[in-house]
């Protein structure tokens, strides 16, 4: 028999595919996306056609079509990507031509491995509720098309089912061997965020208007002070005159196996670093590493990168010693005092600071009264700089952000005959006292020096010259009111929003430390605490099964026959005057007694007789539905049934 969609449910499905599509819009052309929502709304024209086949060929040949243009753009998305909008296509297509309810079989499948695949782009704690909730309405829907019309959802034995099923799933997740995925996800030409492989005015300044989360700090002792939290992420060593880029030349990665030669542990410190998704292998880290995750690995000049690209939130361990960066290969001083055939002003400058210098230190201490003495200025806005951009910082605007400040500082260093080069990343972050975790936004994003001396790269900061407040106190400290109006959301001036949103951070941070960042070290850590507490388990393991079989031996002494429906009502309801009737009597005979003793409820007690009697002999559900109802109205009533004694 042929059983007809209801429009509820189709509608149904069109919203849970619809929410598929927005949650997976990472992995989709925004014409895709378009694409796919008008071929849902053309379901509506499509019914008026009568000929079936012709529907089925109309939404082949669309769905050809579509087909040929993901094709075509596959190597802008990717091969994962591309799967998921082949498994979007197949499910829209089949939405628009689905009637009956066999065919839904097919729908179901697809959207339950769709909204797993969501997971893939989303780890946060709110985000991952939507997906179960949207996951619970298609069990929902599935239940409804399939399950019989005669049983109903038993809620008490769901949340029982429930209460059973999370401690073993609880213990699977805690317990169970990490297996390496079967299958790897290809990486696809997504976009990157945070900081990019080249820094040039203006990089710095767009960074910070998000207000994005980069990165979360948990530290094992106490925090660091606040002018020592330079997150180091990225290296840049090439300068064309206008912009800083990440040398690409040659392979560092193999000369950077070695540790750095001291080991001062009074400057040493331990922390986890749960990095949000940027799609590149650049991560964040303090000072010299010296001890890796081995989630992560060591980079060239002493950095740390992801083993590929951070597609899923991230969480690694490291150890840093916050001291100067030591060389890394031989040729790293000749690669950082090259100069470039630009900016003849700065050129003149640097010589002349160069002269008056006998040492480094005085270098750099000419560069800071420069700044200090001169009428530079501190700016979210700088104006717009030509070719020679640090000639026309210096001279003309002498307004900028820290990526003009730390360029301007590095080419007058190499000019001057010193190695530089210029370091990305973020400085500072805002500690959560009550959480103990630091949070780095995007905000926080900052360029500055490092520079040779004394057999190490040592950090200069002009910015911390120019506009202290920056380091010590944030960005919004060295800001004018209108530039942090800029960089603040139009929601986020409701304390009210801030408040909550902070709360669902700070779960989030739970989630991402407890959940997300157990990994395989984690579940070692906690079998080898199982093995030291072996015997004290094992002697409570004993005392809880001997105790449950008490438990189930006295319940099996006292658990009471089994009876049908309609005698269970009667000796709920009926209560303690039930103990009244000998054993072999039937209720109706007992009813009849009651009857003499209790003359002003007789109707009642007839009226119960007789439900009773078709519910139990004439197996009538309708009775059986009117005895419980009519037990429940008179319940008081029953119980105030008299027998003499």
């Amino acid at each position: 028999m042929l059983v007809l969609l209801s429009r509820q449910a189709i509608l149904s499905f069109y919203a849970i595919l619809v929410a598929v599509i927005v949650l997976l819009h990472q992995a989709l052309p925004l014409w895709y996306s378009a694409i796919l929502l008008l071929l849902l709304l053309y379901r509506w024209p499509l019914q008026q056609s009568k000929a079936s086949v012709n529907k089925l060929k109309r939404i082949n040949i669309i769905a050809a079509l579509i087909l040929l243009l993901l094709l075509i753009s596959i190597r802008q998305s990717g091969v994962f990507h591309f799967m998921l909008q082949i498994l979007l296509l197949s499910a829209a297509s089949r939405l628009v031509l689905i009637r009956q309810r066999h065919d839904s079989h097919q729908l179901l499948w697809v959207l339950y491995f769709l909204l797993a695949c969501c997971f893939i782009f989303y780890q946060s704690i709110l985000i991952s509720l939507v997906i179960l909730a949207l996951l619970l309405f298609t069990l929902n829907c599935h239940y409804q098309l399939y399950a019989s019309k005669q049983y109903r959802l038993q809620l008490q034995q769901l949340v029982k089912a429930i209460l059973l099923t999370v401690p073993i799933w609880i213990s699977l997740f805690l317990l169970f061997p990490r297996l390496e995925p079967l299958w790897r996800i290809p990486t696809a030409e997504a976009a990157i965020t945070g900081l990019a492989d080249s820094l040039d005015p203006g990089s710095i300044e767009n960074l910070v208007q998000s207000d994005k989360l980069a990165f979360r700090a948990i530290f094992s002792d106490s925090l660091p002070p606040r002018q020592q939290l330079y997150w180091r992420a990225k290296v840049y060593e090439d300068f064309d005159g206008r912009s800083w880029t990440v040398n690409q030349r040659f392979d560092r990665r193999q000369a950077v196996n070695r540790q750095p030669d001291s080991n001062n542990s009074e400057q040493a410190v331990s922390y986890q670093i749960i990095a949000e998704v940027s799609n590149q292998r650049s991560l964040f880290a303090l000072g010299v590493p010296v001890q890796y995750a081995n989630t992560v690995r060591p980079a060239a000049a002493y950095l740390v990168e992801a083993r590929r690209p951070v597609s899923q939130r991230l969480s690694y361990q490291l150890v840093s010693e916050l001291q100067a960066v030591p060389e890394d290969v031989a040729m790293e001083q000749r690669l950082n005092i090259r100069t470039v055939n630009a900016n003849p002003e700065t050129r003149v400058l640097a010589s002349q600071l160069a002269a008056n210098s006998s040492s480094t230190a005085e270098l750099i201490e000419q560069i800071s009264a420069l700044f200090r003495q001169q009428p530079f200025y501190y700016s979210l806005n700088p104006p717009r700089l030509g070719e020679n951009s640090i000639d026309a910082f210096l001279f003309d605007s002498r307004t900028g952000f820290c990526s003009h400040y730390a360029s301007a500082t590095a080419v007058l260093l190499r000019e001057a005959g010193v190695p530089a080069r210029v370091v990305g990343g973020y400085q500072g972050g805002v500690w959560h006292e009550e959480q103990q975790y630091l949070e780095v936004r995007q905000r926080e994003a900052h360029a500055w020096v490092e520079y040779f001396d004394n057999g190490g790269w040592q950090r200069f900061d002009p910015t911390a010259v120019i506009a202290p407040e920056r380091v010590l106190a944030g960005l919004d400290a060295v800001l004018s009111a209108e530039e942090q109006d800029q960089l603040q959301a139009n929601w986020r001036r409701f304390s009210a929003f801030n408040y909550l949103n902070q709360q669902l951070l700070h779960l989030d941070y739970y989630w991402s430390v407890w959940v997300l960042g157990f990994d395989d070290s984690q579940q070692h850590n906690l079998w080898q605490q199982l093995k030291a507490a072996s015997k004290w388990l094992a002697l409570l393991g004993t005392g809880l099964l001997l105790a449950l079989v008490m438990w189930w031996l006295l319940r099996l002494q006292r658990q009471p026959a089994k009876f049908a429906a309609p005698v269970v009502l009667v000796q709920r309801y009926f209560g303690k005057v039930l103990n009244n009737k000998p054993v072999g009597q039937h209720l109706s005979q007992f009813i009849n007694q009651l009857k003499i003793h209790n003359p002003a409820h007789c109707s009642l007690l007839d009226t119960v007789d007789m439900l009773y009697q078709r519910a139990l002999f004439a197996d009538e559900q309708q009775a059986l539905l009117q005895l419980e109802n009519y037990l429940k109205q008179h319940a008081k009533t029953l119980t105030t049934l008299n027998w003499p004694d």
